[in-house]
């Protein structure tokens, strides 16, 4: 069983990129927009923000209340598109239950979407397209199982998520690579005996143990993007395994900040 270390992967992948960075001519910047004050989402725009500026990325976040109206995130998203200074932004997730998530992420310029999550942008990723920006997470986990070689041509990928930020684009970036693969979700049945006929099982599911060793088949691939697999009784079934903390997470930031990258230099 191998470890799929995104946290030193990532470490690399910012050393690079800082590199990169340092060679243009005008700094790149990032603008976070958080709206209400989940620890989660605190923690982690906090994260994106100190790793952005370790590599040379500017930018500012902007604070919400829980109760902004959805006018007030549409203008706030609108002044920002037009900012020449602002390269990429970016909607921490999750909002508030009264907002209009999939509204608000379509109003970002696909040309400053540094979080890879407008409709156009996931259009252009099923296209193969060489102008998508993908969402940081599935690019995340692509580049993960790529620099550990994991084989993709051929191989049977379950992805546990239908989400236009998880699921679809992981799909869409997978199929780039030639796999065949299969989206399961809520109300899927039967959803232990699909998962075993995988050679690559990806999980965005958000329920800690959710997946079992009744999930798995001996040598899968397992991808745990949210906390979901039992991993001391699963990680000795399969060949390749993120570790609970210090896989996926790390390697979203990195790949948030990469997409920031190619955005000014496509620009």
């Amino acid at each position: 069983m191998v470890l799929l270390d995104g946290k030193t992967l990532s470490r690399q992948i910012l050393s690079d990129l800082k590199n990169q960075i340092a060679l243009l001519p005008v700094k790149p910047s990032l603008d976070i927009i958080l709206v209400g004050n989940d620890p989660s989402s605190l923690k982690y725009v906090s994260l994106k923000q100190k790793r952005a500026k370790e590599v040379g990325i500017g930018g500012q976040i902007h604070h919400l209340p829980e109760t902004a109206s959805p006018k007030d995130i549409f203008t706030l998203v609108n002044q920002l598109n037009q900012d020449p200074k602002v390269t990429a932004l970016m909607v921490q997730l999750p909002l508030p239950p009264h907002l209009d998530t999939a509204r608000i992420l379509n109003l970002i310029d696909p040309k400053k979407d540094a979080d890879g999550l407008t409709a156009t942008n996931l259009g252009l990723l099923f296209q193969n397209s060489p102008q998508a920006v993908a969402s940081a997470t599935a690019l995340g986990v692509v580049k993960l199982l790529n620099h550990y070689q994991v084989p993709l041509l051929g191989k049977k990928a379950v992805i546990i998520n239908r989400s236009s930020h998880i699921g679809l684009p992981l799909s869409a970036l997978l199929l780039a690579h030639d796999c065949t693969v299969v989206i399961c979700h809520s109300q899927t049945q039967n959803l232990d005996k699909i998962c075993q006929t995988a050679d690559i099982l990806i999980t965005a599911v958000g329920k800690p143990n959710f997946i079992t060793p009744e999930f798995i088949r001996p040598q899968t691939i397992v991808v745990d993007v949210a906390g979901d697999v039992d991993f001391k009784n699963v990680a000795p079934l399969t060949s390749f395994i993120t570790p609970t903390l210090g896989g996926v997470g790390p390697m979203t930031v990195a790949s948030l900040l990469s997409n920031t990258y190619q955005l000014i230099t496509a620009g």
